[in-house]
């Protein structure tokens, strides 16, 4: 070892002694960011589409343009993460998140900030799989990953609650402009402070394929995509056919050429694995589960109850709260459980309390009911999150995490895509009027009930060999 590998070790090992459990706060402030700002903008597309002069049928562009370069880009970055340095990609994704933010805020115009938005779903790709890499690299597998993966998953949810909750407040207080600029201070500290605390591993010697990495990029983004445009146009458009066709089309040639590149951006080996495959499908169920229900509850509190956006988002904040205690107990119930068990209880249980909350939805509806009725599913989908994460990145290399970080991310991403273009339309097409939304609402959350229960049971087998883990 010479001495600048010697200095670099040690110095890593210093930042570890000095301040893991502070680094940990960092990536769940990085996490947590990430997830406020996937929602947070909801609340602001009516004061934004006023301002900036976009049409009712292009201000969905906001959220899209987002949601696209996010998804497109997780395994890409993932694997740029494993390849270049995890902290090294980590801070860089921190600083441009607060500064394609600020851009963002700053937008005179639709084209500007349309642009913005899609710069800072790509800084939060860096972001997201990086994040979760350094928590899986340097918590070892066991009770002590469950414990800080629970953490994470309490990030997750209260920081994707927290949009629906606060961003009202913020445009009240400092126009839409303050959806944005909320998340800049935030970006920076952890960037300034994420090189002390968060400690650093040597860079793999492998070249970047390229043309994967463009392949799988533009290939995941359509998919992300496409759904978006099934909503608006319809199931059979060319506007949703076309870009799903093309999406598929990339990725069939991404396989392709990674099965026979030298040195692939993705291993496709990695997919042989049951385990993960089977926690990629519980992901993609988790996602359909936790972007849908919550869109389809707030629809309902807000088109069937007449609830204010800000009252919808204070009836839904007890979820939150609550989740902030249960990511404290979640990682010991993991361990008293074994991971298999967790996952299958997890997501079963998931479906069964959307079916109990569907059961709730009427124009008649007692609210407080309703609103007990949505705690124990916020808990359940917290469960999935994180059992689901897991098993994805259990018995992973190391030098592999930021991949697979970067997959099971994807997963979850395509499955909130998937869900909105299934769920949401069945849940309007029962016609106009409290009754039959409340109806329509009611049809959807059952049906997302029931494929949710399918793929527990279906994960169930896939999982086996964790059983003899424990």
């Amino acid at each position: 070892m010479n001495a600048h590998s010697a200095a670099r070790t040690t110095g890593a090992a210093t930042s570890a002694a000095r301040g893991p459990g502070f680094g940990l706060v960092l990536m769940l402030c990085a996490q947590f960011m990430v997830m406020l700002d996937a929602s947070i903008v909801t609340v602001a597309i009516p004061e934004i589409q006023h301002e900036l002069g976009f049409s009712a049928t292009t201000v969905q562009s906001v959220i899209t343009a987002y949601n696209t370069a996010f998804g497109g880009a997780l395994i890409l970055c993932g694997r740029v993460g494993d390849l270049l340095g995890r902290r090294r990609v980590f801070v860089i994704g921190m600083v441009a998140f607060a500064v394609t933010s600020l851009l963002c805020g700053l937008a005179q115009d639709a084209v500007t900030l349309v642009i913005g938005r899609v710069l800072q779903g790509f800084s939060a790709a860096l972001i997201a799989p990086t994040a979760l890499a350094l928590l899986t690299t340097s918590v070892p597998e066991g009770p002590a990953r469950a414990k800080a993966m629970s953490k994470f998953g309490m990030a997750t949810v209260v920081g994707f609650i927290s949009g629906l909750v606060f961003s009202g407040l913020l445009v009240e207080a400092w126009g839409w402009q303050g959806v944005f600029y909320a998340t800049v201070p935030v970006g920076v500290l952890v960037a300034v402070l994420a090189p002390r605390f968060i400690p650093d591993v040597p860079r793999q010697p492998h070249r970047i394929d390229v043309l994967g990495a463009i392949l799988i990029t533009l290939g995941v983004a359509l998919l992300v995509a496409a759904p978006a445009q099934s909503v608006s146009s319809g199931p059979t458009s060319g506007a949703f056919l076309w870009p799903l066709a093309a999406g598929v089309a990339l990725l069939g040639a991404f396989l392709w050429l990674e099965s026979r590149h030298p040195e692939p951006l993705v291993r496709l080996g990695l997919f042989r694995s049951p385990v993960v495959r089977a926690a990629n499908l519980v992901s993609v169920a988790s996602g359909i589960s936790s972007g849908s229900a919550y869109l389809l509850v707030t629809m309902y509190l807000q088109e069937v109850l007449g609830y204010s956006a800000l009252q919808a988002g204070l009836i839904v904040a007890p979820v939150g709260v609550l989740n902030i205690s249960f990511g404290f107990v979640l990682g010991r119930l993991i361990t008293r459980l074994g991971l298999r068990v967790s996952v299958t209880a997890a997501t079963v249980g998931s479906g069964l309390l959307i079916a109990l909350v569907a059961s709730q939805v009427s124009p008649e509806t007692n609210i407080w009911v309703y609103a007990i009725a949505l705690l124990p599913m916020g808990m359940a989908f917290m469960a999935t999150t994180v059992t689901s994460t897991l098993a994805a990145t259990s018995n992973v290399a190391n030098h592999e995490q930021g991949l697979a970080a970067g997959v099971r991310q994807t997963s979850f991403q395509l499955g909130i895509a998937v869900g909105v273009a299934i769920l949401i339309p069945i849940a309007s097409s029962a016609g106009a009027g409290p009754v039959a939304l409340a109806d329509g609402i009611r049809t959807a959350l059952f049906l997302l009930a029931a494929i949710v229960v399918v793929v527990g049971v279906v994960a169930f087998a896939g999982l086996r060999s964790l059983a003899r883990k424990g």
